[in-house]
């Protein structure tokens, strides 16, 4: 009985110290980019950032930018400005100059709060004028992300954990 408690209490140490480590990674924050519409706004794509990636209220990278259902991989220009003193502000200043994977269609925008408006104009490969139209910032949302290795590991010493139960119940 004493040894079984003893290789539990080994295995429960042994589990916690091979965890892997927090990454300490921040919330992901988005705006949506939105179009007004006779039957109300239309999301036409969102900027997603980690709020790591903001250095004296300067957005450094984005996380996630979609527009028009295509994610945005290209950076020809990119910058923004976040309020880091007040998260749920979101976006005060935004300028971008990117594209697709494939460098098919490209997107040029621009969006102030001081304004609340911003204009985003989409062109081809070939610099063939596409479509202009003007566009607002959605409210901010926020979502934490989850380590997926850490998660695993915690389902592996759960099944691991199991198995030994059964074992010394047999």
């Amino acid at each position: 009985m004493i040894q079984k408690s003893i290789f539990i209490l080994m295995l429960t140490i042994f589990s916690f110290a091979l965890m892997p480590q927090s990454a300490q990674a921040g919330p992901i924050l988005s705006q949506e980019l939105l179009i007004d519409d006779p039957d109300g706004p239309v999301s036409i794509g969102f900027l997603s950032i980690d709020i790591d990636h903001i250095i004296d209220g300067e957005v450094m990278q984005w996380q996630t930018f979609n527009l028009f259902g295509i994610d945005i991989v290209n950076s020809f220009g990119f910058f923004a400005d976040y309020n880091e003193f007040d998260l749920n502000t979101g976006f005060t200043f935004l300028n971008f100059d990117v594209s697709d994977f494939s460098n098919s269609i490209a997107f040029q925008g621009f969006w102030d709060l001081d304004l609340g408006l911003g204009f985003l104009d989409v062109f081809t490969a070939d610099a063939d004028f596409l479509f202009a139209d003007s566009f607002f910032l959605g409210p901010v949302t926020a979502a934490s992300p989850v380590s997926e290795p850490a998660t695993a590991f915690l389902f592996l010493i759960a099944a691991g954990g199991l198995l030994m139960r059964r074992r010394f119940n047999s």
